[in-house]
């Protein structure tokens, strides 16, 4: 049985390959290397909500989840979030809300199709906000 010492080294090795980077050097256990072959690439998609100042919100997150899934897009997550622009205070204005999605990323063009657009394509840096 090994010693607390000798325990205690060992995960300050790892730890310490694993800030320099290393960590990766280090071979997984067979259970997780047959697990990471059945993961699916995801990546994050949105859409404008088209909600405006002083009127109509929007489409919420789970009607364009529906759109996504009715033509076959995997959908693992769905929320609200602000596009990270100002807008000038005005009805009928624009709000910068949009509804953000992580989808299997093999699925990006049937979602492209629908008017969703990779969010690395955002003119301004997502946050997530509460729903309204």
């Amino acid at each position: 049985m090994p010693s607390r010492f000798t325990t205690c080294r060992g995960a300050l090795v790892l730890a310490l390959f694993t800030a320099l980077g290393l960590g990766g050097c280090i071979t997984p256990p067979e259970s997780a290397s047959v697990a990471s072959s059945n993961t699916h690439a995801v990546m994050q998609v949105f859409k404008p909500r088209g909600s405006v100042q002083c009127g109509d919100r929007g489409a919420a997150p789970e009607a364009m989840r529906a759109e996504l899934e009715r033509i076959g897009v995997r959908v693992t997550s769905a929320r609200c979030a602000s596009d990270g622009r100002m807008y000038p205070a005005v009805c009928g204005g624009a709000t910068g809300e949009i509804n953000l999605f992580e989808i299997d990323a093999a699925d990006a063009e049937r979602a492209r199709s629908l008017g969703f657009a990779p969010l690395s394509e955002l003119r301004g840096e997502a946050e997530s906000v509460p729903c309204r």
